[in-house]
């Protein structure tokens, strides 16, 4: 696998497929093999059902969650320690 995303986030539904979309099309367009990681740190809006949405659609994506918020570092650090890229 090319390249690993990391992708911390918080109250991000509006954001969230728009970015995923724009993500995929890049990696497409430039052949890159990639994963994107999804790090739900605590939302309290309905970001968690759109990483949900995003992974069963796209095989590339996939999400993790916090049951709070524990800050942007340590969604980073499970990111990282989850990721597959070179």
């Amino acid at each position: 696998m090319d390249i690993s995303l990391v992708v911390p986030l918080f109250n991000e539904e509006e954001s969230l497929s728009e970015l995923c979309s724009w993500i995929d099309k890049v990696m497409q367009s430039n052949n890159f093999t990639y994963e994107i990681l999804l790090i739900d740190d605590g939302s309290k809006d309905s970001s968690w059902d759109v990483v949900q949405k995003i992974s069963s659609t796209n095989k590339n994506a996939r999400g993790f969650k916090f049951r709070r918020n524990y800050g942007k570092s340590a969604a980073l650090n499970v990111g990282f320690l989850k990721a597959n890229g070179d």
